[in-house]
């Protein structure tokens, strides 16, 4: 790219030698055609990354919604994204008949895309204990047990180092 920008300056300043600005011209040529496939290289890579870090993972979790909403039958407790906690009742071809409270009379029909989970309310009064994922390593693949039991007494002797002093 700075080659074509020197050639460029050099056509401007030796307009009087026609062999000298032959060479310029046909140095920018093949330093423009070069810069051109570089640009689309980048543009390509670009798109490439944006693909794999946003576009892919949403489709993922797309997927993992509509199996999830494929598995509703009548009788499971769902949350819609509301944050109304329901009953279904029946199920049409775009809609889920929910029954909502107490009262056995209260029947609304929902869409599909409005369900966030299956999901029993908690009535009581005790905090549910978040669930602890799966520790994943690089690229996604799963540690093996014995790598995660490792750094699990590993964390714990720190604690225990840590109580002492």
């Amino acid at each position: 790219m700075f080659n074509y920008f020197l050639a460029q300056v050099n056509t401007v300043v030796s307009s009087g030698d026609a062999a000298a600005s032959t060479t310029t011209n046909t140095a920018a040529a093949s330093g423009g055609g070069m810069s051109m496939s570089w640009i689309f290289i980048y543009i390509i890579v670009i798109f490439a990354v944006m693909y794999f870090i946003s576009i892919r993972p949403q489709r993922k979790r797309q997927k993992e919604m509509e199996e999830m909403r494929s598995k509703i039958k009548p009788g499971d407790s769902v949350l819609c994204n509301t944050g109304m906690y329901g009953k279904v009742v029946d199920i049409t071809a775009e809609c889920y008949i929910i029954e909502f409270g107490m009262n056995k009379g209260i029947k609304v029909p929902v869409l599909k895309s409005e369900i966030a989970y299956v999901k029993e309310p908690n009535l009581s009064n005790k905090i549910e204990e978040p669930v602890e994922e799966e520790k994943k390593g690089l690229f996604g693949k799963k540690k093996k047990k014995a790598d995660a039991q490792a750094e699990n007494a590993e964390v714990i002797e720190e604690n225990k180092s840590s109580e002492e002093n």
